[in-house]
């Protein structure tokens, strides 16, 4: 283990593995090492919802939105992704129906509304509108298994002779070194790279990170969200549609490989602790989801059954944080604020450029 690496990348979600595989890429001479806590993908990553659709709210959003649809498209054929997708369709006030249509990135949102029946068995159950909302069409969802992309996209790095994997293996220390960056693994071993890449997701805010970089006043402002979603338990149609709620922060997704929707939703549980399978859907998680379902006839409430959580880490401004350490070549990578699975590959561009530039 105490050999000389180009580049040392410390967390195995999909922030880090989208940063191995670019930097495999294009710098194919480096050597490269990516070191994982856990195993590969089972930590935020495997609790994403995984649906890309190409947003943005501000134009670093949108550059990242973009540039992640970009890449997800150019890796689907090789690494044979399995995705689904399904036409978007949008519940939004008339009044804010400009503002909406500007957060699209590669598609447009129609002018003119169409009725809830264009939508009739496309969902579960009839979609209600309510007084002054219109629905509005516009854009495709796709839907992807993010742990899988990970692993995929690790699997295929590690072709490269030059690029290596250590799992099970926690980082207890981050330093500067003469040779550029020290990261102390469990168990005292030492490794020494000329920089590093930090994509740990909650983790961030936990040892040894918060300690090495909470001189950062980014660091320090950020904050662990618990993030659910409920599964539905009824196979969707082959012409199943999305909806999406931006008022509610809510979107419900068919998912027909597993042969379920998705109904994603704002839980307002903060500063959580990252604990694998410590977090459990509560019953206000559910009560919260369940008036927006019958807020709109989403569907029957013993329909919703099931679901997923976990956290992630939030911005003050909800835009992701790419960061170089000053004075060391080491760079913060992630908190995607709960759209860290379609902003990665723009993060880890992000992340290579400020180290290279």
């Amino acid at each position: 283990m105490k050999r000389d690496y180009d580049l040392v990348i410390v967390g195995g979600g999909i922030v880090g593995a989208w940063t191995l595989w670019l930097a495999q890429r294009r710098f194919p001479q480096w050597r490269i090492l990516l070191v994982e806590r856990f195993r590969n993908s089972e930590g935020a990553t495997a609790h994403s919802a995984g649906v890309l659709l190409a947003t943005g709210r501000t134009p670093r959003e949108r550059h990242l939105a973009a540039l992640g649809a970009q890449l997800y498209g150019e890796i689907r054929a090789s690494l044979d992704l399995r995705t689904s997708a399904a036409d978007v369709f949008w519940v939004t006030a008339a009044a804010n129906a400009p503002a909406l249509r500007e957060v699209a990135v590669d598609f447009a949102i129609d002018e003119t509304p169409v009725s809830p029946r264009a939508l009739q068995g496309r969902l579960p159950a009839p979609l209600e509108l309510g007084a002054n909302e219109v629905l509005l069409r516009g854009g495709q969802a796709v839907s992807h298994d993010p742990a899988s992309i990970a692993r995929a996209l690790i699997e295929a790095s590690l072709r490269a002779p030059q690029v290596f994997c250590v799992e099970g293996a926690g980082v207890r220390e981050l330093a500067r070194h003469k040779m550029g960056v020290e990261v102390r693994l469990e168990g005292g071993c030492a490794v020494y790279a000329a920089r590093a890449v930090v994509a740990v997701g909650p983790w961030l805010v936990g040892e040894p990170f918060a300690q090495t970089f909470g001189a950062l006043s980014s660091v320090r402002a950020v904050r662990i969200k618990k993030v659910v979603a409920l599964h539905v338990d009824r196979v969707p149609p082959p012409d199943a549609a999305a909806v999406f709620l931006p008022q509610a922060d809510a979107y419900l997704m068919p998912l027909p490989l597993r042969k379920q929707w998705l109904f994603s939703f704002r839980a307002d549980e903060w500063d959580c602790r990252p604990l694998k399978h410590a977090l459990e859907i509560s019953a206000q998680d559910r009560e919260a989801a369940l008036r927006i379902v019958d807020r709109y006839g989403l569907g029957p409430r013993d329909a919703y059954r099931g679901g997923r959580v976990f956290c992630d880490a939030y911005t003050p401004t909800g835009e992701p944080l790419v960061e170089r350490v000053p004075d060391a070549p080491i760079v913060l990578a992630g908190a995607g604020s709960g759209a860290g699975f379609r902003l990665s590959p723009g993060l880890a561009h992000e992340a290579l450029r400020l180290l290279t530039d």
